[in-house]
Formats: C-alpha cells, sequence, structure tokens
C-alpha cells in the first residue's frame, strides 16, 4: 500500500519534496494512511491535522486517538467545528467547514499540500451519488486526485485493502459513529446499496474507477477544444465583454459551449450549471435566434448577427456638457461639435451630423441612453424609445447598453452614429446650422 501511495504522490507532483499536511479523523482510512506515512517519514517531511466536528459522540475519543498517536515526534493540530451552528445540509455544511479548517492548518504551518484518505469505495459512492442527482457532464466529475492544493494519494485503494492492512498492522482506529445515520445519501449508499451491488461484482469500485477515467478522457478532449478556440481569432476577450464568432461557437459541441459558457458566467462564483439551465442554454443555442439574450448572475448572452457576445451590465454612466467648438475625448469615445456654413451636400457617413442649429444653446449634453428616452426618428412623425429603435435595427445588447445621445437640453438631437431626430433635420427654411461628430474608440 505504502508503493501505491508513493506511486501515486509522485504521478500527482513529480519529484517535489514538499511539506504534507494529512488530514487524520481518527478513521481507518486516514489511521492507515498515517502509519504509511510514518513508514515513509525519509521521503517526506509532514504534519498532521484533526478535525473535531463535535458532532459524533465519540469526538473527544478520536481526537485523543490522533493526538495519542502523533505523540512528540510528529506536530498535530487540533482545529474545532462549532456543529450547533450547522442546522441543515449538515454534510455539505460539514465539508466545506473542514476544508475550510484544513486549509487555515495548512498555512498555519506552511504546509505545501493537504493529503485526505478518501479511496476507491469513496470514489464509487461520490460518482453514483452524482449520476442520481442527474449532474450535468461537468457535474459527473469524481473526487479529484489534486485539486489545487489537496492531494487524496489513495483513491485507487480499496476499503477491503485498507482493512486489510489495518488487521496486518495491528492500526488503532475508532469508526465514526455519523457512518451508521443513513438519513444521509452517502451512508445510504454505504450500508445498504454497495453490498448488494458486491453481490454481483465482488470489486464493484473497479467500473466506477473506469467510469472516471473515461469522464477524465472526455474532459481532456472538451479542454483541448477549448483551449483551441480561446486561442483563435474566433475568440475575443476585453476588460468588458467577450465575443466570439457565431458560426464557428454555434457548431462546437454542446459540451463545450456550455463549459466555455459556464467559465466566462461562474468563474467568480465557483460554481455550475444547474439541470435546468443546462437545459435551458441547449434550447437558447439549438433556437439560434438573432437578437436573443440570456442573463446568468451579471452577465448578458446576446445572439449577434456575427457573434455571441458575453457582457456584463455597464454601469460607467456618460454625461458631458460639451461646448461649441470644444473637443471631449473618452477613452470610449470622442465628441465635438460646432457650428457650421451650410453644407454643400451631405454624406453617408454615419459618424457625422449636419443638424438645424436654430434653437440650439451654446452647450449640448452627451449622454448614456435612458430607459425612458424617447426622440422622432428622421423620416418619422411620431416619437420611439431609443432602445425600443435600437433593437429594431438589429443592435445588440453590448452596443445598445454603450450607446450614447446627443441632447439639447432634454431633448434628443443625435443618437449618436444611428439616427437623426426629426425635429432637428436641415430643412427650406433653416438658416443656423451645425456639425456633429463622433466617433467610437
Amino acid at each position: 500500500m505504502q508503493n501505491k501511495i508513493l506511486s501515486n504522490i509522485e504521478s500527482q507532483i513529480g519529484n517535489e519534496k514538499p511539506h504534507f499536511l494529512l488530514a487524520i479523523s481518527g478513521g481507518v482510512d486516514s489511521m492507515v494512511m498515517l502509519d504509511c506515512f510514518i513508514n515513509m517519514s525519509n521521503q517526506y517531511q509532514f504534519s498532521v491535522c484533526h478535525v473535531n466536528h463535535n458532532y459524533q459522540e465519540n469526538a473527544l475519543l478520536m481526537e485523543k486517538l490522533v493526538s495519542d498517536s502523533c505523540g512528540s515526534n510528529i506536530k498535530c493540530i487540533i482545529k474545532q467545528i462549532l456543529s450547533s451552528n450547522i442546522t441543515s445540509n449538515i454534510e455539505s455544511q460539514f465539508r466545506d467547514l473542514r476544508y475550510e479548517a484544513l486549509e487555515e492548518a495548512r498555512i498555519e504551518i506552511n504546509a505545501d499540500y493537504v493529503i485526505t484518505a478518501h479511496h476507491a469505495d469513496d470514489q464509487a459512492e461520490t460518482i453514483l451519488m452524482k449520476i442520481l442527482n442527474s449532474s450535468g457532464f461537468d457535474g459527473l466529475q469524481g473526487i479529484r486526485a489534486k485539486n489545487n492544493n489537496v492531494l487524496r494519494p489513495m483513491l485507487n485503494i480499496s476499503k477491503e485493502e485498507i482493512i486489510e492492512y489495518a488487521n496486518m498492522q495491528n492500526i488503532d482506529y475508532l469508526d465514526d459513529s455519523s457512518n451508521d445515520d443513513i438519513a444521509f445519501t452517502r451512508n445510504y449508499l454505504r450500508s445498504e446499496v454497495f453490498p448488494n451491488l458486491k453481490k454481483i461484482k465482488s470489486s464493484i469500485h473497479l467500473p466506477f474507477l473506469n467510469f472516471q477515467k473515461r469522464v477524465d478522457d472526455v474532459n481532456e478532449l472538451i479542454n483541448y477544444v477549448e483551449n483551441t478556440l480561446y486561442n483563435s481569432d474566433s475568440f475575443n476577450q476585453s476588460e468588458k465583454f467577450v465575443r466570439i464568432d457565431r458560426d464557428i461557437f454555434l457548431n462546437l459541441p454542446v459540451l463545450v459551449q456550455l463549459r466555455v459558457i459556464n467559465k466566462l458566467c461562474y468563474k467568480e462564483y465557483n460554481n455550475s450549471f444547474s439541470k435546468t439551465m443546462i437545459r435551458e442554454m441547449n434550447d437558447f443555442f439549438r433556437k439560434n435566434e438573432t437578437g436573443s439574450e440570456r442573463k446568468i448572475n451579471e452577465l448578458t448572452i446576446s445572439i449577434d448577427r456575427n457573434d455571441v457576445i458575453i457582457f456584463k451590465s455597464l454601469e460607467n454612466e456618460i454625461y458631458k456638457e460639451v461646448s461649441a467648438g470644444e473637443n471631449v475625448k473618452d477613452k470610449d469615445f470622442i465628441f465635438s461639435w460646432n457650428f457650421e456654413k451650410k453644407p454643400q451636400h451631405f454624406n453617408n457617413d454615419c459618424n457625422i451630423e449636419f443638424i438645424d442649429a436654430s434653437n440650439l444653446n451654446n452647450e449640448l449634453i452627451i449622454r448614456s441612453v435612458k430607459e425612458d428616452d424617447q426622440f422622432p426618428p428622421l423620416g418619422m412623425k411620431g416619437s420611439k424609445k431609443v432602445n425600443k429603435f435600437l433593437k429594431d435595427k438589429k443592435v445588440s445588447s453590448l452596443n445598445i447598453s454603450q450607446s450614447l445621445v446627443v441632447c439639447n437640453n432634454s431633448e434628443i438631437i443625435w443618437v449618436a452614429g444611428y439616427q437623426l431626430s426629426d425635429k432637428y433635420k436641415i430643412g427650406q427654411n433653416s438658416t443656423k446650422f451645425a456639425k456633429l461628430n463622433f466617433l467610437r474608440n
């Protein structure tokens, strides 16, 4: 067993010679791991951390067993969890608090990795639980052998092997009484389901380990396709948004699409899509409708004419008063205006407009579009909401959120770069003129 653990560690971290922090509960799995590391003490430096959940009837006995087993030769840190603060989802909350305590201890003693004693039967239970929960593909990932600074070098060792080692080496350990509570799904599977499965196949952990290997293989393929996309000209990421070529993205396998969107939307939340969200995202991309949107957390996913765009709601409101002849330079745009003679001809440049300046003040305002903004588009008699006008022109949600209007007091003159107000068009009776210049950086 020691050779298996040693080989697994080497495959996970190579030739590093780090300081390990062993998570030792006092149960048979971790006490066997502790004995193996004691026998390998010439290979690695290690310390021990015991997290007392103060939940089991024999919690203090388990703490004493770990402390006595370490003696004076092995540094042993004891961390306490107040179980009285946990009232629901007990298993999950204990797990989170346990890893927080282990990480706290790791930092305290400047250890490089935490090592846990999860084994092959734990892996099988975890995978079956995730299958029963109908997890998406990412959710089928079992216990990871290496997850950041947590190593699990016993995942290919069965519970039967661990107990056999404990008996042969006369290892002292205590059973965790909370494992008998079959109200917890894992405990129910362990005591009621897997014993029956072992009647069909004695080494029932092996098919689950093989399943995990297949999941890892598919994940490796997804990662390859995903990284190929990120490194291509089809993927453009800036501080404010991500643009992905629409045809390229929508022709990717759905698992790759979901992985890309999941990473972009949940990178700050350490989360993944729910079953409902997976179904909704599949429908959203399958319909492939220009102008359609889907919001996830603070992000909006928009299908534009040429791109799939992911962006965060912009909060940088623009409001600038601009005098005639003044040139305003913002990080995103340049705007200027001035009084001019009557133009001899008009061009089709959407960034330049000539207007009737009869009623203009000496200062115009350029600002962000508001939800209730309305104006009469050139050639129309009635008014239309600016947002509705832009949507009808198939302007993406990202570009709508960045759109600006030029105003004379509160009245909109120009949706900059898109459309002039009919009220400010030059007519036969116009006597005063102005030229507006707008350029998006």
